[in-house]
């Protein structure tokens, strides 16, 4: 005998609700199925964020279970691939160049927010998407209330929370709430590169350009209408890069953001100063803390950045996300097949122990050690031989571990100081800066 169909409200149509709803709506499963989303339409924030890569195992995964691999590779930037990391004197110390050739399991391809969620957006009927939708609060009977609104909506046999850092459906599972993680920065844009600045363009390549050093960060980042994000990333007590920019206005705070980087050569500073000053946005990170865990409450879960929230250091933020969606619409399907005992609330339940768990507890972990690594080390030389010897421990393979060995760190090392010492030399006697 068939189940009724369940009625499952999702909050929020970022990257991870709506794959979940395209998921549900693409498979043989009965839902009866609504998102609410706070902005009043889609074209309702115009800046909706930067550039995502997606990784085999999950996010890219995710596209296919949607069946919209063609409609991703349409927007799907392979070049994006492409990073450079580099030091405060501009010396590259590690170059990943875009794959040839045919597409393999280690592409991760790029692809603007803003196309993906217009992909996933285009994919489930518009009936589903409820605009202009402010939770105020989540009812214990799965009903919910919205600001302006007296009517309750609901109740909802489940209510999945992909409503990001500050979540209410999170509210309803739990106490704990975002810490400041310390880091702060700011962010601009460069509309028309290869016209402003060939040279940043240039360097930037086609993908990204990190330099770090003194325990901070400049970044830049090539967007699918090629132009470029540029970012700096620093410590400071919470609170302090949004009441520079409020008290001192765009120019003066950029003024005070070169200031922090003197001594960083001027090929690297020359990302800011090209920026457009009227794009200059500030950036105050939170995170949950580590091993953050709830007790399950039948009829509601938590997906993305609601169950697991960590700065931006690790990348893997929206494919987690996304599988997250990914697994949780499997274990819908499961307790909705015909012949199937499991209950609907057996299964969300399943899914947070199963998965959700230890996958957010290893996000939040490695995103954590990569924060406290680049911003906790005076110099790139120890953010990449204290990264190195991360990775090698926690593989699996024993040829992977063996190039954490001491022998080796040190090879590493000393190839780094040197390219470290002749950009500096470099720059000091040939350059004269």
């Amino acid at each position: 005998m068939p189940h009724p169909a369940p009625k499952v409200a999702i909050i929020g149509a970022g990257p991870a609700g709506l794959t979940l709803a395209r998921l549900l709506h693409a498979s043989e499963t009965r839902v009866d199925l609504t998102i609410y989303e706070l902005d009043a339409s889609p074209t309702a924030r115009p800046e909706q964020g930067g550039t995502l890569d997606l990784h085999d195992k999950d996010g890219l995964a995710a596209i296919r279970k949607c069946g919209l691999w063609e409609s991703f590779q349409r927007y799907a930037r392979y070049e994006g691939e492409e990073m450079k990391i580099a030091d405060k004197n501009a010396t590259v110390l590690v170059h990943k160049k875009p794959s040839k050739g045919a597409q393999g399991a280690n592409d991760r391809p790029e692809i603007d927010r803003q196309r993906l969620k217009q992909i996933l957006l285009e994919s489930i009927p518009e009936k589903y998407v409820r605009w202009g939708m402010h939770l105020r609060e989540v009812e214990e009977d799965g009903q919910l209330r919205f600001d302006d609104r007296e009517k309750l909506e609901g109740p909802f046999d489940l209510v999945v929370g992909a409503d990001g850092a500050w979540s209410k459906v999170r509210a309803k599972l739990t106490d704990v709430k975002p810490v400041y993680s310390g880091v702060s920065g700011y962010e601009m844009e460069i509309p028309d590169p290869p016209r402003q600045c060939p040279h940043v363009d240039q360097q930037i390549g086609r993908g990204g350009w990190a330099t770090i050093s003194d325990g901070m960060m400049l970044n830049g980042q090539r967007m699918g209408n090629n132009s470029l994000k540029v970012r700096s990333w620093f410590s400071c007590p919470e609170g302090e890069a949004k009441a520079t920019l409020e008290k001192f206005g765009p120019e003066r705070t950029l003024e005070q953001t070169l200031r922090r980087y003197d001594g960083w050569a001027p090929e690297v500073t020359e990302y800011l100063m090209q920026g457009d000053i009227k794009s200059l946005k500030q950036w105050t990170l939170y995170e949950l803390p580590l091993n953050s865990k709830w007790t399950h409450q039948k009829g509601f879960t938590l997906i993305g950045d609601a169950a697991s929230l960590a700065t931006p250091f690790s990348g893997e933020g929206v494919n987690k996300a996304m599988q997250d969606a990914l697994e949780v619409a499997e274990w819908i399907e499961k307790s909705q097949a015909s012949e199937s005992d499991l209950t609907l609330d057996h299964a969300v339940s399943q899914f947070e122990q199963q998965s959700l768990f230890p996958r957010s507890q290893k996000l939040q972990e490695k995103t954590m050690f990569n924060k406290q690594t680049v911003f906790g080390s005076p110099n790139a030389l120890a953010v990449m031989t204290t990264i190195m010897k991360k990775m090698t421990s926690d593989s699996e393979s024993r040829w992977v571990q063996m190039l954490g060995s001491a022998p080796v760190i040190a090879a590493v090392y000393g190839f780094f100081w040197t390219r470290i010492q002749i950009g500096w030399a470099i720059r000091t006697y040939w350059r004269g800066t």
